[in-house]
């Protein structure tokens, strides 16, 4: 089990264990870690368990969180990383993590590269270093981008496009649910809660499944529709 090592002034101050459900951070109480100063955000960030991976995002915070010294809006977290929110250190560990990446860590680190490179101004490339960029062109995550409609009876249909890697669903200590894009499609997975969310009608179950437009996906007290353009 990973732990968190929090340190403040120099001083350990405590720690915490990070479980099989999502760990929030914040300066609001009902955070599992509550970090009630100035320049910390109610929901400041938040690490999901995919896997064997722990990994930390930044809920949009308002100054940011640091990994190592370098601001980071997702992060797969390593063995004795230093996350640091507002002056606050958080050492990560975890003996038990796996050497080497797995297959969830080594798509998410190839779409994140793919996605930086398309940003990145064109350089004229070697030997060696175009048959690298021809496999990490085969890695590059799919062309169309997903959707998910949230359906509410009460109001409008909303959509959210998945920009991003990893989206969370659901309620946090409830049930909830990660929607990620692979360099094939996107996978939607349960993290949270003793019952898995519902794809089209069906338990989601414990591994990750493949989604197709058209799918229906119930979690926490939503229903999403999941659709591609």
């Amino acid at each position: 089990m990973a732990k968190l090592i929090i340190t403040q002034n120099g001083e350990v101050t405590g720690n915490r264990f990070i479980g099989e459900s999502a760990f929030t951070i914040g300066s609001l109480a009902e955070n599992d870690l509550c970090l009630p100063m100035p320049g910390v955000s109610r929901a400041h960030a938040r690490i999901t368990p995919i896997g064997n991976d722990d990994i930390l995002e930044d809920l949009d915070s308002t100054n940011g969180t640091l990994v190592n010294g370098q601001r980071v809006s997702r992060h797969i977290l390593q063995h004795d990383d230093v996350i640091d929110i507002a002056g606050v250190m958080i050492r990560y560990r975890n003996h038990k993590a796996v050497e080497g990446p797995g297959f969830d860590r080594t798509m998410i680190i190839a779409a994140d590269e793919a996605a930086h490179a398309r940003s990145a101004p064109a350089q004229p490339l070697g030997a060696t270093a175009l048959a690298t960029a021809k496999q990490e062109n085969r890695l590059k995550p799919c062309a169309r981008t997903g959707i998910v409609r949230v359906l509410d009876g009460k109001q409008p249909p909303r959509e959210i496009e998945l920009t991003r890697v990893l989206h969370t669903f659901g309620i946090p200590g409830k049930q909830v649910a990660v929607i990620n894009a692979r360099p094939h499609g996107y996978f939607i997975t349960h993290v949270e809660g003793r019952k898995p969310a519902r794809l089209n009608g069906k338990s989601l179950g414990t591994e990750p499944r493949p989604l197709n437009p058209n799918d229906t996906i119930e979690v926490g007290n939503e229903k999403l529709l999941f659709l591609l353009r």
